[in-house]
This record gives structure tokens, C-alpha cells and sequence, in this order.
């Protein structure tokens, strides 16, 4: 992190252009302009202070001034010199409120553009990187981290913006007195070096600060997520102990960050107006020259002088801010690099099947998926059973191009899925997990997703079709509201087998090619289990149905089975078939089971 002033400039004006394109140009045209007509107002007051002067008695500098106006055809008066002085002074004004503006513009549309680029990149991420991935990781980038990126962006700027009205005000300083503009300019450069291990340190602090910050994230949402949990097992004291640590260091270095921000803002005026007082002892106490002489010189020293100290304040702000910027970076790096791959045939509907041949999967070295042959065919059962850790979820991550296997062959119709538009696939699949989907809405809205508005006649309809055929339009209606009652975070104010049918109307809903139950009664009473199965039941010979299961009793009904142990299918067929021998491994699960 130790990069020389100039290189890390240079490096974040690339970043900076990338980021903001030409405004980033406009905005420093803006500084250069408010800077430029400022120092028009400052120049005229030397010669409204000489303008009662004989001639004889006025500096070169007045008199130079006086000849330009003269030869624009401006008479020189106290009227004519205080006109210009105003007008200078007000268009600084607008320029600074331009600036201003676009700046805050560029700042809110910035953070809204690089939020939605960032859901974007999330949606096109590998499942294999999201796996691998912190969700409070991810959630901290978009929520925090884009905030505090476009904050060092938009104070990048002013750091150049101050460095351009630096060197305004030291030419127009040095046009009038070099040789005391060069003492200032040893001075400011001393102090500027200085403060340049500040700069380091706040760096430093502010990546630790993010790095904590997404820590937090990552703790609270699991304390949220898994509150009933820990509720009712008061498990709160172990994971505040880690909570609470992390905030605690958070705020350490949040506090250290804000300190180190403050001490060159704090010493800036102190010093200018230390440094001018001598200067005026000097000139006019030990050389005894009027202070009219040098009163201008002096104001451009003093701005000159802020300029380099709030330079090195912004600079230090810039530093702090740092830490977001660069998760950013990172992250927008990484998530490009892990852009799932998709071919460019859009499949709509399903003619024959999938077929799966010879596919192995690894997780890493370890190897969960043996030689798979499997054959789901169009509006046929599916039933895909095995002990937990078989590889039957990893078998669907790959059925929906999650995953991609090794080795071995995917084909959906005879197209091979790395031919596939990944996301017209998925559209055509509907997928009920274990624990069901649910969102703090409305049941209709759980059920449309909010693809359509639930008050539109038609989109009603819909809903309520997928409900009847789901199994829940019953106990829908005998709610408060019906399908307008909120239903708590995960459906809290539901019980198991009516969020689970709730789920299964939503994949109805999306009116699928392929519907696949993933363990999706093995948490629910036997009750709630057999209504799930005459909800699933009823979807024969209209869908394709793939259900992966443990629970045997769910797959009774399904036209083929796969049997899976340890990652190979060891057995095939029917239920009756397999169950008829019972050597075999499903026959044992079944007794296992009492079927």
C-alpha cells in the first residue's frame, strides 16, 4: 500500500474515469472555472486599494492591471473595478453551485447504478462462487461498501479540484511575488510530507473497517435468519459473544479513522494564520512596507495555503474512504472472473427429455457423483431416492445447469446444455426445496412472485387456479385477508404444510415444463405429507415430475426410480421392481422405513 503520492493519483484518476466517463472532466473544468474567476476578484482588489494613489506611488502589478483594462476599453474607476470585482466573485458563486450539484447528481446516480450492477452481477455469478462466498460478504458490498466507494470517488474529485485551485492561486501569487510564493511553497510542501504517514495509517484502518463491516453483516443476518432457533434455546449469549466483538473492533477502528480524518482539518487555520502573521511582521514590521503592498499576495497565500492543507485533509478523508473502494474493485474483478457461462439457444418448451450420460462431479479433490446414466422424460414421474449425503441435491444443481459436471453429457432434446441459454432453461423448471420460499407479502404476491399485479382480474385468476391445483385455496380463504394477508418473514404466521403449498403454487404459477420436489415433505407431519402428495399427484401426465427424496413414501407413485448410494446409481425401475428384491438397497430402506 505504500505507493508515492503521484502513482496512487494517477491510478485512481483510471479508476475514477472508469467509474464517472467524461463528467469526472466536467466537474474539474467546474473547479477550474470557480478557481479561475475567484482569483479575477482577488486580483482587482489591489487595485481598488491603489485607485486613490498618484500615479508615481502605484506597484507595477496595479499598473499592469490598469493598462489591460484600458486596452479592453474599460475606464478605470472605483465603479468599473468593483463592477468586475462583483461579477468575478458571482460567477465563482455559480460556478461552485454547478459543481456542487453535479457532484451530488453523480453521487446518487453513481451508488444507484453500481447497486443495480452489482444485483446484475449476482444473478450471472457461478453457484459454485456463491457457495464458496459470505452471503453478509455479498449483502455488505452492495449495502455498505458501494456507499463508501462513491464517497472516496466524489472526494478523489475534490482532492483534484483543491490541488487545481492550488496551483491557481500559487501562479497568481508568484505572477506578484515569487520569491515569498517559494518560501510558502517549501513550507506547505514540509508539513504536506509530514502528514503523509496519516495517509498510510487511515488506509490501512479504513480496509480493516470494511473487512469488520462485513463481518457484522455476516453474523447479524445469521442471528436473524436462525432467530426461533436461538430464541427458544436462548442461545444468544454464544453468538453475541462473537457479534459483539466484531462490532467492538468495528468501532475501534471506525473511532481511530474518524481521529486521524480530523487532525489535519483541525490544524489548517491555526497554521495559515500563524505563517501570514509572520509574514506581515516581516514585511511590514522589520522591512516597514505599507500592508497594502502585499495585502493581496497575502490573501492568495492564505487561500493558496487552505488549498494545500485541505488538500492533505481530503487526501486523508480520500485514504479513509479507500477501504470500500477497493472491496469494490476486488468484488467487481472476482464476479467477472466468476460470470457463469451460457450458450445461446433459448429452449421454450420440452419435446423428449433430459438425458444424462457418464456424469462425475467433484467438489474440490473430493468426487460426489459417479458415472451418472439418468433419463427424465417429457410428462413422466421421476423419483430419485438415497440416504442423505448420496449426491441427490447436487444431482439436481446440475439438472438446472447450476453445476457443471467434469465430465459426461447433458442433453435437454438431444441440445447439449452447454448450447443452452442457461436462464430460458430455468424459467421452464419449477423447484420446491425442503424448506419452502417465502417472502414477507401477501400470499398472492408469494404466489405471483410479482410478475403480474394481484388486483388485475387476470392475474387473479391466475393465482387462484394455482392454489386449487396446489391444495391451498381452502385454508387461503379462511385467513384474515385471504390472498391478501402478509404472512411474516419465512411465512412465520403459516404452519410447515402451508407454506409448503404455498410454494408449490408459486412453481405452478410460473406454469413450468419441469417440476422438481426437492425433500420437499420430508419436515412435515404425515397429515401435511399426503396432502403435498395429492397436490403432486395431481400434476401427473401434465408436467414432468422429478422428485429427489429419502422418505420412500413420497415416490410410491412415480413411473421410473433412481436409486442413489454414495454418488452411483446402484438400482432402477419401478417402485414394485425394486421393492420385489430384497437384497437390493431400496428394499432395505423401505423396511428400513416400515413400507
Amino acid at each position: 500500500m505504500r505507493i508515492p503520492i503521484i502513482s496512487t493519483i494517477v491510478y485512481y484518476h483510471k479508476v475514477a474515469r472508469s467509474y464517472l466517463g467524461r463528467k469526472l472532466y466536467i466537474l474539474l473544468l467546474l473547479f477550474f472555472l470557480g478557481g479561475l474567476s475567484e482569483s479575477v476578484g482577488i486580483t482587482m482588489l489591489l487595485p481598488v486599494l491603489d485607485i486613490e494613489k498618484a500615479v508615481s506611488d502605484q506597484g507595477q502589478y496595479t499598473e499592469a492591471i490598469y493598462g489591460f483594462l484600458e486596452s479592453i476599453g474599460i475606464s478605470i474607476s472605483i465603479f468599473s473595478l468593483i463592477i468586475i470585482l462583483l461579477i468575478a466573485f458571482l460567477l465563482k458563486g455559480g460556478f461552485v453551485f454547478l459543481q456542487k450539484a453535479l457532484s451530488a447528481y453523480i453521487c446518487c446516480s453513481l451508488v444507484k447504478d453500481m447497486r443495480i450492477g452489482f444485483c446484475n452481477k449476482y444473478k450471472n455469478m457461478k453457484y459454485s462462487y456463491y457457495t464458496n462466498t459470505s452471503i453478509g460478504y455479498l449483502n455488505n458490498i452492495i449495502t455498505t461498501e458501494i456507499n463508501k466507494s462513491v464517497g472516496a470517488l466524489n472526494r478523489y474529485t475534490v482532492v483534484i479540484g483543491n490541488a487545481i485551485l492550488m496551483l491557481i492561486y500559487l501562479a497568481c501569487a508568484v505572477v506578484i511575488n515569487h520569491k515569498m510564493t517559494f518560501l510558502v511553497m517549501v513550507l506547505a510542501l514540509l508539513l504536506f510530507s509530514l502528514m503523509r504517514k496519516l495517509s498510510r495509517l487511515s488506509r490501512k484502518i479504513s480496509l480493516l473497517v470494511s473487512e469488520t463491516n462485513a463481518q457484522v453483516q455476516s453474523l447479524l443476518i445469521q442471528t436473524i435468519y436462525n432467530y426461533k432457533y436461538i430464541k427458544a434455546t436462548d442461545s444468544f449469549a454464544h453468538i453475541f459473544k462473537q457479534l459483539f466483538g466484531v462490532i467492538s473492533r468495528n468501532y475501534v477502528y471506525k473511532l481511530k479513522g474518524a481521529v486521524l480524518t480530523v487532525i489535519p482539518s483541525s490544524i489548517i487555520e491555526p497554521i495559515s494564520i500563524v505563517f501570514i502573521s509572520g509574514l506581515v511582521i516581516y514585511y511590514v514590521g522589520f522591512q516597514g512596507r505599507p500592508i497594502a503592498e502585499i495585502f493581496v499576495v497575502l490573501v492568495f497565500f492564505y487561500k493558496a495555503f487552505n488549498c494545500v492543507f485541505k488538500f492533505q485533509s481530503d487526501w486523508q478523508k480520500f485514504n479513509a474512504g479507500l477501504g470500500g473502494l477497493e472491496v469494490v474493485i476486488k468484488a467487481d474483478r472476482v464476479l467477472d472472473k466468476n460470470i457463469e457461462p451460457s450458450g445461446t439457444k433459448i429452449v421454450t418448451n420440452i419435446i423428449k427429455g433430459v438425458e444424462l450420460k457418464g456424469v462425475n462431479y467433484s467438489y474440490g479433490s473430493s468426487q460426489v457423483l459417479f458415472d451418472i446414466n439418468m433419463n427424465i422424460p417429457k410428462d413422466k414421474s421421476i423419483g430419485i431416492v438415497g440416504e442423505s449425503g448420496a449426491g441427490k441435491t447436487t444431482l439436481f444443481d446440475i439438472v438446472t445447469g447450476m453445476l457443471k459436471p467434469q465430465s459426461g453429457k447433458l442433453r435437454i432434446d438431444d441440445v447439449d446444455y452447454s448450447e443452452l441459454e442457461l436462464s430460458s432453461l430455468r424459467k421452464i423448471i419449477g423447484y420446491v426445496t425442503q424448506e419452502p420460499v417465502i417472502f414477507n407479502d401477501t400470499i398472492a404476491n408469494n404466489i405471483s412472485f410479482w410478475e403480474c399485479d394481484s388486483l388485475e382480474e387476470i392475474c387473479r385468476k391466475r393465482i387462484i387456479n394455482s392454489a386449487v391445483l396446489a391444495g391451498c385455496d381452502r385454508f387461503i380463504n379462511k385467513t384474515e385477508k385471504g390472498y391478501g394477508t402478509v404472512i411474516g418473514d419465512k411465512g412465520v404466521k403459516l404452519s410447515g404444510g402451508q407454506r409448503q403449498r404455498i410454494a408449490i403454487a408459486r412453481e405452478l404459477f410460473k406454469e413450468p415444463e419441469i417440476m422438481i420436489f426437492d425433500e420437499a415433505t420430508s419436515a412435515l407431519d404425515t397429515e401435511s405429507e399426503q396432502l403435498i402428495q395429492q397436490s403432486i399427484n395431481s400434476l401427473k401426465s401434465e408436467h414432468t415430475i422429478v422428485i429427489i427424496a429419502h422418505r420412500l413414501s413420497t415416490v410410491r407413485n412415480c413411473d421410473y426410480i433412481y436409486v442413489l448410494k454414495e454418488g452411483s446409481i446402484v438400482g432402477e425401475g419401478s417402485f414394485d421392481e425394486l421393492y420385489k428384491d430384497k437384497n437390493s438397497t431400496f428394499s432395505k430402506m423401505c423396511q428400513a422405513q416400515n413400507l
